[in-house]
């Protein structure tokens, strides 16, 4: 069940926020490239069990499969699987603007898109948003109104969302 696992507090969320905008940092630093950070939108103080960790690689498989039939060169990639919630890191050397279109294709299309979450920073660490490409805001996993009013206007249960989220799942992996 989606809702079993190691809660997390508002603190250990903003600490592992922190720390992912910091390693941010350094990679772009390091590489001086654009960079893919990945990880899910899931509600809630439970952010990684075994459930979350499938819906996650399934999301790592359709990016790296994008980015291997596109030949976009990375120069980095990190993975990691915490409480907080599983995560990876890819700098790339390629249009981010273009890669922002695959990942926001692969969001829109795949039955798990909606659970996935690819932000694209740019080489000087500016995200590049769907507004930035005139594309529309992500929907709610409910409703399909827009998933930012719903989430601030707290339009749905936790429950609710953790169920949709479980029999997406389900159903998804039940007919893989």
């Amino acid at each position: 069940m989606c809702i079993k696992g190691v809660e997390q507090s508002l603190q250990d969320i903003l600490k592992a926020k922190d720390e992912r905008v910091a390693f941010q940092r350094e990679l772009l630093e390091k590489y001086s490239n654009p960079i893919i950070s990945y990880k899910l939108n899931i509600p809630g103080p439970v952010k990684y069990n075994p459930l979350i960790k499938n819906i996650f690689n399934e999301g790592l498989l359709e990016i790296t499969k994008v980015l291997e039939k596109q030949k976009i060169e990375t120069s980095y990639q990190k993975i990691t699987y915490q409480y907080s919630g599983p995560e990876c890191f890819i700098s790339f050397k390629y249009s981010p603007l273009e890669v922002k279109n695959l990942c926001t294709l692969i969001e829109e299309i795949h039955p798990l898109g909606r659970l996935f979450d690819f932000d694209i920073l740019d080489e000087k660490g500016s995200q590049i948003s769907r507004e930035d490409k005139d594309m529309n805001p992500r929907k709610c996993l409910v409703c399909d109104k827009n998933a930012f009013e719903c989430g601030r206007s707290r339009n749905h249960e936790l429950k609710e969302l953790l169920t949709k989220i479980e029999n997406m799942a389900t159903d998804y992996f039940k007919n893989k």
